[in-house]
Order: C-alpha cells, then sequence, then structure tokens
C-alpha cells in the first residue's frame, strides 16, 4: 500500500524538457479557421503561425470526425496548444484527405467530394436505347393515361344513359299515359 502512495506523489518528468509536468502550464487556443468550398473539393485553412510540422497532429475518426491537435513549448514551463474537430461533410470522402503545411503556418486540409468520382462514373456510361419500333412510354404515358380515363368515364356515362332509357322507354311512359287516360 505504501508503494501506491510513494507513486501518487511521484512527479512524472517530460522526457524532453527534463522538467516534472505538473510544474507545465498550457495557453490553450482556438486558431483561426476558412473554408474554401470548391468546385471538387472542400478545403479548411487552419492558422498556426510560429508551429511547426512535427508539432501537430491530424487524425479522421470512424465517427467522420476530423481532429487536428498541436502543442509547441513557450518556455520551459509553458506549452501552448490546441485542439480543433471539425465534422466531416457527408458528400466528401474521408479515405482521400490530406494535409499539406506551408512555412508560412497555414496548414491546408482538403477533402474531396465524393461526387466528383460519380460523375466521372456517369459519364463513361452509355445510355439504354429502347427499340424504335416501340413507342416511348415515358414520353406519350402521361397522355395515354388521360385518353384512356377519358374513354372510360364516356363508356360508363353512355352505359347509364342506355341504361335509363331501356328503363323509361316509351311503351312505359305510353302505358302510364294510356292508364292515366283510363281514369
Amino acid at each position: 500500500m505504501e508503494k501506491n502512495v510513494a507513486a501518487a506523489t511521484a512527479l512524472p518528468t517530460d522526457s524532453k524538457a527534463g522538467v516534472a509536468t505538473s510544474e507545465l502550464s498550457y495557453d490553450d487556443f482556438e486558431p483561426f479557421c476558412k473554408w474554401k468550398r470548391e468546385e471538387g473539393q472542400q478545403t479548411v485553412v487552419i492558422h498556426v503561425p510560429e508551429f511547426k510540422r512535427e508539432q501537430m497532429k491530424v487524425h479522421v475518426s470512424n465517427r467522420r470526425c476530423l481532429k487536428i491537435t498541436g502543442e509547441r513549448p513557450l518556455d520551459n514551463t509553458k506549452r501552448s496548444r490546441f485542439t480543433k474537430e471539425i465534422k466531416i461533410p457527408k458528400d466528401c470522402n474521408a479515405n482521400d484527405i490530406t494535409a499539406k503545411f506551408t512555412n508560412a503556418g497555414l496548414l491546408y486540409i482538403i477533402m474531396p467530394k465524393k461526387i466528383a468520382s460519380m460523375e466521372r462514373k456517369q459519364d463513361q456510361t452509355t445510355p439504354v436505347q429502347q427499340p424504335r419500333d416501340k413507342p416511348n412510354v415515358a414520353v406519350i404515358g402521361g397522355g395515354l393515361k388521360a385518353a384512356m380515363v377519358v374513354v372510360l368515364v364516356v363508356a360508363v356515362a353512355v352505359g347509364v344513359y342506355a341504361t335509363y332509357k331501356y328503363k323509361f322507354s316509351d311503351s312505359d311512359v305510353g302505358a302510364s299515359v294510356s292508364y292515366a287516360s283510363n281514369m
């Protein structure tokens, strides 16, 4: 039990600086970001002046989240750091994301769009042609349906009219008139 207490009170050291980590303080900041939306890609430009490439990490998670972190020493007891999480847009391909760092302190994260690859596939496919002797139902389909409805309505109307005329024909009317005249 004393071993655990001793281990808990021991101060771990930062192997690079040789300074106890409990003495370190951190200056957390939010880097300025700018989105560039272009035809085939989206780019995030993150301004991280005074950082070096090896002081930053870019990680893509399984949840389509991009995590950018950076940490650099300011002096022996203070460090500057940031963490930036960005949701990867649905129209971007997470597997093709690349990062580029410039000497001017700009980190470019390029996210190619999925649509660009789909459009290329569509351009390569050939349209299916219908035989010329059969009419294209898609073109005349609306007119054909309307004509069939009109024919059906007319047929029902003629049937109702014929039934009415047959039921109340002149013989019935004459009989009723002659019946009325007998009175």
